[in-house]
């Protein structure tokens, strides 16, 4: 395969290489791939900003909807916050805000992070498969001795014929922790690789 011609894969090249230069050492090309991929964030996110306004605000008092005026009105009271005499009125909008994503978020977080945990450790030891049965047992295990670690209020938890559960439970922990830095790292890897390819097929044509 031939070296592509079209314009837009030869940018999309540059900006690789630019990006990934910074492996070897800071440099400018990394400085200008940054600034564009910084820059053109910002630009989307304007453009979207105000589709979003026209879309889901305007839109709705056009169609005589005046509860989004409140809407309106918290959101330019945003800018107060550069006046020097009525700053404090960029309060309101805040805690709203503030108070709005902390309901959202205690309810996905008690929902996912504590109900949906409870569902899954409460789940039978015996599974369809032997590795299930296996892998069931060892997350009873952990999430018992993992908790145990954090009681604090009974002396004997680490101390005595008990105090093998908190020691179990700290490796259990550790182990969680280095599967989910290494699941992260492959993450990253899993990226870079569709970044490789796209260099070697989209745009050199050396592999089909």
């Amino acid at each position: 395969m031939p070296v592509s011609s079209d314009p837009l894969i030869w940018i999309a090249a540059f900006y690789t290489i630019a990006a990934t230069s910074y492996a070897f050492r800071d440099n400018i090309l990394f400085k200008f791939s940054e600034n564009t991929y910084i820059g053109a964030a910002a630009g989307h996110a304007i453009v979207m900003g105000i589709k979003n306004i026209r879309d889901y605000g305007w839109a709705h008092i056009m169609k005589g909807e005046m509860i989004y005026w409140v809407v309106f009105v918290l959101g330019v009271m945003l800018y107060f916050r550069f006046h020097r005499q009525y700053y404090w009125l960029y309060r309101y909008p805040i805690a709203f805000l503030v108070g709005n994503g902390v309901g959202i978020s205690i309810r996905a977080a008690i929902h996912s992070d504590f109900i949906k945990q409870i569902i899954e450790t409460a789940k039978p030891l015996t599974g369809a498969t032997a590795f299930d049965t296996f892998n069931n047992i060892i997350i009873f295990i952990g999430v018992i001795t993992a908790l145990s670690h954090f009681i604090f209020t009974y002396e004997g938890m680490h101390k005595g014929t008990l105090g093998w559960m908190p020691k179990v439970g700290r490796w259990m922990i550790l182990l969680a922790l280095g599967a989910s830095f290494g699941n992260t790292i492959m993450t990253r890897f899993g990226q870079y690789q569709g970044r490789i390819l796209f260099l070697l097929r989209d745009w050199l044509g050396i592999v089909a």
